[in-house]
């Protein structure tokens, strides 16, 4: 075993810059927070390359002094922190010290601020010397991981790394309407944000988005002790089907943060159909000594310390707008058309609780529960249509084939739909409680493995790969094209889908997201991807059902040789009859 010895300085600071620069868009995350710590009210940024080439960020801050500019680029050197009790009040983006060090590590920086300049060649500073800006900063990096060839294999082609670029850019901006930003690219405007309110700033960015509609944008806010929020959203009438347009800043930082998203979504869910989510900015002003940043180098996750009270206020914030709204709404549009929420009720109520369904029993003595009018919902009847279509074109396959074995069916009795979400069947001595969307999810995902009908793409469906994934293609592509899956490769790294199953139209991007991380054994991939394909496509918990098409599921459901959804979960659940007459204090 060698002896223990103290690494290189130039080896060292390569090392710890690998966890903040990861690719161009890192750096230029970065140089904006400085930028922004300097009290900026215009930046420009300049990229070259998608950034590889070279990145410039301009500001009209205040600047570095000649002494200042000596110390800017070794490690842990900072402006914002001086005492430990700093990082618990932190008002500035950057604190840590180490982003410049860790960029003038991994290539060439030029700083030139307040009539100064300096250039650190990765890790050997030069002196300072005369030039440059007389007012504000300039910060130049080139020729990124040019001296490490291992990180730079890693990054992808300049025209996706110019794009995560732009989308760090747009983030920034998002935080800070009061500065005007410009975003350039190969010596091209592309983006020019000026200065602002909050809700111009967010409704130009949303806008960005082709399905957005700038006409229907609703602001929210609440106050509290020690946090306000403000939120810009869509109309329930405007959504869209990812989590993409949900974006959380926290002092102004954008952030990732599972249970926030959840809490804005569940507040929505009673006004958008299922698999819908809003446009929606969530600005959360908090006490600095309630967050802490200090978790990543990247500074995308926080720890909050009163994220539950956050919650809560998220959730009644975005009921009571949304109530606001639908009563708006009820004195201009006709009479016809259904409000969210009922006017009698509060949103809390609506949300939280289960409605309660009564018995009916019609003229054929069948009884099913019965609905309140309002319980019904809209939602986009595209992707429905299409699964019943798929469902009815099975059901005319089995139909006209002839086999020689029949499973058999027991005798049951359709009873109705609960929830919107279960399907309940009486058998001889139990009911049987049935997930629907985990039932069509598993008769779409048969369907979809025997399906052999390849539909064409009118323009071939471009996207990029890891270069792990590239390798694997380049040996297996044949996986998917057994499927109808079409792949070509146009160049390292890129690749077009030209033909997908005629079953999965509409789910291209699904298909495409999984083929860019799957890089494991035949039968996994093709077991993994028509699964996601068939949860897309399936009917949702929470969508309504007619008797018809419920009766078919179910039928199609005794004739599985196992009831499992694609992922290997049960989806049905029985209560016996003995159980049942127990529970009230009946003898069987």
């Amino acid at each position: 075993m060698a002896s223990i010895r103290q690494l290189d300085p130039i080896v060292a600071s390569r090392i710890a810059a690998g966890e903040v620069v990861e690719r161009p868009s890192s750096v230029l995350r970065e140089l904006m927070d400085n930028a922004i710590d300097a009290k900026a009210t215009k930046i420009s940024v300049y990229i070259e390359q998608g950034g590889i080439k070279s990145l410039t960020v301009i500001d009209n801050g205040s600047g570095m002094s000649a002494d200042d500019l000596e110390l800017a680029c070794k490690s842990h050197a900072t402006s914002k922190v001086s005492t430990l009790e700093d990082l618990f009040n932190l008002r500035t983006l950057g604190f840590r010290g180490e982003a410049l060090s860790s960029i003038s590590a991994c290539s060439r920086l030029t700083i030139n601020s307040n009539g100064n300049r300096i250039t650190v060649d990765n890790g050997v500073q030069s002196q300072v010397v005369p030039g440059g800006f007389e007012r504000g900063t300039s910060v130049c990096m080139e020729d990124l991981f040019e001296n490490i060839p291992a990180r730079k294999l890693f990054l992808k082609r300049p025209k996706s790394e110019a794009s995560e670029c732009k989308k760090t850019f747009v983030e920034k901006a998002l935080g800070f309407p009061e500065v005007e930003f410009l975003f350039f690219s190969e010596g091209e405007l592309i983006l020019h944000y000026e200065q602002s309110d909050r809700k111009t700033r967010a409704v130009r960015i949303m806008s960005q988005d082709k399905s957005f509609m700038p006409a229907k944008v609703l602001q929210m806010s609440y106050k509290g002790d020690n946090t306000e929020l403000l939120a810009i959203s869509s109309d329930p009438s405007c959504y869209k089907r990812d989590r993409a347009q949900i974006k959380i800043l926290v002092n102004n930082r954008i952030i990732d943060s599972y249970q926030l998203v959840q809490a804005i979504t569940s507040a929505y869910s009673a006004a958008l159909p299922g698999g819908a989510f809003p446009y929606f900015y969530l600005f959360i002003d908090d006490n600095p000594s309630l967050v802490d940043f200090n978790i990543h180098p990247t500074k995308r996750e926080c720890k909050i310390r009163n994220q539950s009270q956050i919650y809560g206020a998220i959730t009644i914030m975005i009921r009571q707008a949304l109530l606001k709204k639908e009563y708006e709404t009820d004195e201009r549009e006709p009479a016809s058309q259904k409000p969210l929420f009922e006017p009698s009720k509060q949103p809390e109520i609506i949300a939280e609780t289960p409605p309660h369904y009564g018995r009916s029993t019609d003229s054929s003595n069948t009884t099913r529960p019965a609905r309140p009018a309002s319980s019904s919902k809209p939602f986009a009847p595209s992707w429905f249509e299409n699964a019943k279509t798929i469902l009815a074109k099975t059901e005319q396959k089995r139909a006209a084939s002839e086999v020689s074995t029949t499973k058999i069916i027991p005798e049951y009795r359709y009873i109705g739909q609960a929830f919107n979400t279960f399907l309940i069947v009486e058998l001889k001595d139990s009911l049987m409680f049935i997930d629907q969307h985990a039932l069509h999810e598993r008769l779409l995902y048969d369907e979809i493995r025997a399906q052999k009908d390849v539909q064409r793409l009118m323009v071939p469906y471009s996207f990029e790969v890891d270069r792990s994934v590239d390798d694997y293609l380049l040996q297996n592509s044949i996986i998917y094209s057994d499927y109808g899956i079409e792949l070509t490769r146009k160049e390292p790294l890129l690749w077009e889908m030209a033909s997908i199953p005629a079953a999965c139209r509409k789910n291209e991007q699904e298909i495409v997201s999984y083929i860019q991380t799957q890089t494991g054994d035949i039968e996994s991939v093709q077991k993994g991807l028509f699964a996601i394909i068939a949860c897309h496509a399936a009917i949702k918990a929470g969508d309504e059902l007619d008797s018809v098409t419920a009766m078919q599921l179910v039928r199609r459901c005794f004739e599985l040789d196992r009831m499992v959804c694609p992922h290997g979960r049960d989806f049905t659940f029985s209560v016996s009859k003995e159980y049942l007459y127990r529970e009230v204090g009946r003898i069987v």
